[in-house]
Order: C-alpha cells, then structure tokens, then sequence
C-alpha cells in the first residue's frame, strides 16, 4: 500500500541545515496498522507528513498505491490527498462551525452537494458514536467526542489510509482505549491501512501490528509488536521502551539480594508452564520471585520476571542452560 525508499527531509531553519528524516525506508501493507514510535524531535511528524505530501522529501520516493506521489499535480494531488486522511493530536476543528458542518466541510470540498453531504454526515456520525452530536460546536464536546469528529471528517471522503499524528496524546488513558478501540474497528471493517504516530508505548501495544522505532530522523528498529517488545535487538529500543524501567527494583530489595539477580522474558506457552519451577527442582537452585507480570498482545502472551537465583554457581548455570534451552530470555541484573 505504501512504499517509503531512501527518504530524507531536510530543511533550514535560524541559519542552520536540519536533517529532520535521514534514509529511511519501510513498507505499509494494505488494511495494515503500522507504528512508528519515537521520543519528541525525532522526526515522526515530519516523516508521516511526506505521506500526503504536507511536506516534500529532500530525496527519495513515496510509493502510494503503486503511484510516485511526487509526480502529482493540482487535481491529482487533491484527488490523492482525499485517499489519505489524517487526524491530529490538538483535533483541528473549525471552532464556529456544528460537528455536521466540520465534517460537511470537506464532503463540499470534493464536490459533493445536497443530500449526498448530508447522508454521509449522518453516516459518519453514526459511524464514530456522535450521532446526538450534529449540531453541537467543538467547545461543548469533550476531547475524546473531538477526536471521533477528527476520524469521521478524515473519512468522509472514503478515505483508504489513515495517518495519526499524535492523536491520543491528548486524551486520558481511558478515552485512549475507546478512540483506540474505534480504530481498530474501523481498520477491520473496511480494511483501513493506519499509520500511526505516538511517542505513547502503551497505545503501539493495543493497537499495531507492527512498528519503527526512530531517533534522530532514522529508523534504528522495526519489527511486528510482539517481537519488539520480546526481544528488542538494540540498546536505544530496549532503552526507550523501558525495558529496564518495567522491572525496576527499589535499591532497598536489591542491596538485600544475597544471591543471582536475574531478569527472565518468556513467551506464549511459557508464560501458563511451570517450567521455572521444574528447572530449579531438577537443579537443586532456589529461587524468589521479586517482580513480576504477563501482558497480552491480541492472542500472545509475554511474561517478565525479576527473580533471585541461590544455590552453587554450576547449579545456577544449569538452571539457566534448561531456562534458555525452551527459549526464555535471560538478562543477568549487575
């Protein structure tokens, strides 16, 4: 659905050269919802704005439904631009204009007259849940109503991609899981491909399939959600996901632990086994459960325990042997 080869953005800015995006590369299959995380300044936002051409790349090729987009003009780049819709982190209402005259907004745009707007705005409101909403202004809506306006008017014109920039960065986490929700509903219903921008590690594990992590305008990992977060290959993505931080142990418990501190990372059917249990009693080690806990991406499970290991050294290493040998992962804790 979407190609992104070798693209950079760069641009000037108080007399000085920024490489916002520097040679990145990936691929969006269609009904797909992709991440791409990143903490602020790492040229997310730049990035998924090539993708609708708000901003032009420096060098490189955006590939769009087999179609080189910077080969678009006037009409055909509108045409396209209707194709891609995009919803914001600050929702970007028309403040005196109703929920139907927001979305109505762009159905005109594109042509659209008379009763053809509005059964698509009744449609569309139906759609996101605001339906008693129509003719109520953004101030009189709460930011999570805001958002689901931000979605219908992104899709009013049968939009067949959709970029969010931020979109829940806004919102509290309970009406995070509902916006959150709705796109996945609307992703499965009529195979939306989504792209999906947020520095917010808990809104890539609900919702993406799979994701880039990016620093300093490049992409330094990329892998579908589960993966990432079981075994993520590099210092930065291990650093920025935290997975130190999630199993952080107060200095009290960890001057207190006599023996080998440990951090285990297993998977799936390891996660309902009680193979650290066997292990240690096949090895004569002993073992104390300091932190622990199992989260679920759709139907897999990944586990994290901090454990304190006591017994001989060799035992401890053949434990460690039987752990590894049914695919745990395990991290010494200095």
């Amino acid at each position: 659905m979407i190609q992104v080869k070798n693209v950079s953005v760069r641009f000037e800015a108080k007399d000085q050269i920024i490489d916002a995006v520097k040679n990145v590369s990936f691929e969006v299959n269609h009904g797909e919802i992709f991440g791409i995380i990143g903490s602020s300044g790492a040229g997310k936002s730049t990035l998924v704005r090539t993708l609708n051409r708000l901003a032009d790349p420096s060098s490189g090729q955006i590939i769009v439904g087999g179609t080189d987009i910077q080969t678009l003009k006037g009409r055909q780049l509108m045409a396209f631009r209707f194709q891609v819709g995009m919803i914001f982190q600050n929702f970007n209402l028309a403040s005196s204009k109703t929920v139907y005259e927001n979305i109505a907004f762009v159905l005109k745009a594109a042509g659209k007259k008379g009763d053809a707007v509005k059964n698509r705005v009744e449609e569309l409101l139906a759609l996101v849940g605001l339906s008693d909403k129509a003719k109520a202004y953004p101030a009189e809506l709460s930011g999570g109503q805001k958002q689901r306006v931000g979605i219908a008017r992104a899709l009013a014109n049968e939009a067949k991609i959709l970029l969010c920039d931020e979109a829940t960065s806004a919102l509290d986490p309970t009406t995070t899981s509902a916006i959150l929700e709705l796109l996945k509903q609307l992703n499965q219903k009529f195979s939306l491909t989504i792209v999906l921008i947020t520095h917010e590690i808990d809104v890539v594990k609900k919702i993406c399939d799979r994701v880039a992590v990016m620093s300093q305008g490049e992409i330094v990992e990329m892998d579908n959600t589960f993966n990432l977060f079981a075994n993520p290959k590099q210092q930065f993505t291990q650093n920025f996901l935290n997975i130190d931080e999630n199993t952080h142990l107060p200095e009290p418990i960890r001057q207190n632990v006599k023996g080998k501190l440990v951090r285990l990372r297993y998977i799936n059917e390891n996660t309902t086994q009680p193979i650290l249990y066997q292990s240690a009693y096949e090895t004569g080690v002993a073992f104390n459960i300091l932190h622990g806990f199992i989260e679920y991406f759709d139907q897999q499970a990944l586990g994290n325990l901090v454990i304190e290991l006591i017994g001989e050294p060799n035992n401890i290493q053949q434990l460690i042997a039987k752990l590894e040998h049914q695919s745990v992962i395990i991290e010494e804790i200095k």
